[in-house]
């Protein structure tokens, strides 16, 4: 299995080789520098390509871990990542629709206030809405 520690001892020894490509280059021995410098440009070509792999690795992981989650059974499980409750719930649509027109209600409504009392009671100092009245 690639991994990210290979790719960079790969790409270490790559740089090494720049390194030792600089060296021989300035000496008199300079047509060594042909052969070291192509092992630079393989061993940082082969880095790169594990890298890639290390990558492409952990992409199937996830994919096959989001893969085997159940499928969620309503809006709420959906809403809270499936904290609240398993998969076993049953929740039918009629339940996903009284949701639905709670959350639609709480939307309408001028203020919490207002809304938990159903109208009834309406607070001024924290109504967003000025063309409410009380």
């Amino acid at each position: 299995m690639p991994t990210v520690l290979t790719a960079l001892a790969l790409r270490a020894g790559a740089c090494t080789l720049l390194g030792a490509t600089v060296a021989v280059a300035a000496s008199p021995y300079w047509p060594a520098a042909l052969g070291t410098a192509y092992g630079a440009a393989f061993l940082a070509w082969c880095g790169h390509r594990e890298a890639q792999l290390a990558r492409h690795a952990r992409v199937q992981e996830q994919r096959a871990e989001m893969a085997a989650r159940p499928a969620p059974c309503c809006l709420l499980w959906q809403m809270s990542d499936g904290g609240d409750h398993g998969a076993g719930c049953r929740l039918g649509p009629e339940l996903v629709e009284d949701i639905t027109r709670g959350w639609a209600a709480l939307d309408a409504a001028c203020c919490l206030a207002s809304w938990e009392s159903r109208g009834a009671h309406h607070d001024t100092t924290h109504c967003t809405r000025t063309d409410q009245t009380a």
